[in-house]
C-alpha cells in the first residue's frame, strides 16, 4: 500500500458536524456490503462537504480503511444508486442534501445558499423553499394620515384625501398592487401627488348672511 505523504499528512480537513443516520445499518443495500465497503460508505459520506460532494483520496480512505479501496468500487456500490461521479471526477453523495437540510434548500440562509451555488455549479438537482417574507408594516390611524397629508397640503384636501385614502386601502387588506404596502409615508406621497386639489365648496347662503350683516352695520352707521 502506498504510504502518505509529507503534504497529505500535514493536511487538517475541518468538517462541520452533521446529522448522522441511524438507521443505514438496518437497510438492506448496507447490510448486503463486505465490512470493507460499509467502512467506505462511512469515510465517503463523513468526508463529504457541505454540498455532499466528496474530493477523492483513495490513497488517504485505503489507510483509514485498512484496506485498499477504488473509485470503481465505490460507485458499484448498490448498484450506482448511492454516489455519483461529477464532471471534474469528484463523488456526490446521493440523497446527502435531503438527509441533511430537508426536501428544500432556504436561500435566505447563508449556509444554504453556498449549498446552491455549489449544485447549480455541478447541474445537480434541488428544491428551493418558498419563503414568505415577514413584513413590519403596521396599520396606521387614519388621524396619523391626517397628521402626515397635513405636511403636503391645505387643512381641507387633508381631511377629505385622508378619508378617501384610509377607506381605500382599509377595504384592500393594504395592498399595493399584489404585495402588502410597506411604508404608509410613502403611499400618503405618493397618493397627493395623484391627487387633483379639491376647492372648497362655498354656502351662498352663509354669504348672504354675511352681506345682510355688514349692509345692517352700515345702515346703523348713518
Amino acid at each position: 500500500m502506498s504510504q502518505l505523504n509529507s503534504t497529505d499528512s500535514a493536511k487538517t480537513i475541518s468538517m462541520p458536524k452533521r446529522f448522522t443516520d441511524t438507521e443505514l445499518w438496518d437497510k438492506e443495500w448496507f447490510m448486503q456490503l463486505s465490512p470493507k465497503h460499509k467502512c467506505l460508505v462511512k469515510y465517503v459520506r463523513d468526508k463529504c462537504d457541505i454540498a455532499g460532494i466528496w474530493s477523492p483520496n483513495y490513497v488517504l480512505a485505503s489507510v483509514y480503511i485498512g484496506e485498499r479501496v477504488n473509485q470503481d468500487e465505490l460507485l458499484a456500490i448498490d448498484g450506482g444508486q448511492q454516489f455519483e461521479l461529477l464532471s471534474d471526477n469528484k463523488i456526490y453523495c446521493t440523497g446527502f442534501i435531503d438527509f441533511q437540510y430537508g426536501t428544500s434548500l432556504n436561500p435566505n440562509s447563508p449556509i444554504h445558499n453556498k449549498i446552491i451555488e455549489i449544485l447549480k455549479k455541478y447541474e445537480l438537482k434541488f428544491d428551493i423553499k418558498q419563503v414568505v417574507q415577514k413584513s413590519n408594516f403596521a396599520i396606521p390611524k387614519i388621524e396619523d394620515v391626517f397628521d402626515e397629508m397635513l405636511k403636503r397640503t391645505d387643512e381641507y384636501n387633508a381631511k377629505i384625501q385622508s378619508e378617501r385614502f384610509f377607506t381605500y386601502y382599509d377595504s384592500n387588506g393594504w395592498m399595493v398592487g399584489k404585495n402588502k404596502m410597506k411604508n404608509w409615508r410613502s403611499a400618503v406621497a405618493g397618493w397627493i401627488n395623484r391627487s387633483k386639489p379639491e376647492k372648497r365648496q362655498v354656502n351662498t347662503e352663509e354669504i348672504k348672511k354675511s352681506l345682510k350683516q355688514i349692509a345692517n352695520r352700515k345702515l346703523s352707521e348713518l
